[in-house]
């Protein structure tokens, strides 16, 4: 597989920020809400939507509607 060098840069930049490592680390295959993220990093729940936001941009997480609530 041949990524663009380009692609890679924008990666390694969204996961520069310790939040979002913080993020990924809670993010396993079994989907979490964003309440549970909250409570597993500490951070505000519109910081956790925002670096969640960040994340779905670059491909990094996704996320599923369930009801009124979002899983990531």
């Amino acid at each position: 597989m041949d990524i663009p060098v380009e692609t890679i840069a924008d990666i390694f930049k969204t996961l520069s920020n310790t939040n979002r490592l913080r993020i990924i680390r809670v993010l396993t295959m079994d989907c979490q809400s964003v309440s549970a993220i909250v409570e597993e990093t500490g951070l505000s729940q519109p910081l956790v939507s925002h670096h969640l936001r960040v994340l779905r941009e670059a491909g990094l997480a996704r996320a599923e509607i369930r009801g009124a609530f979002n899983y990531y």
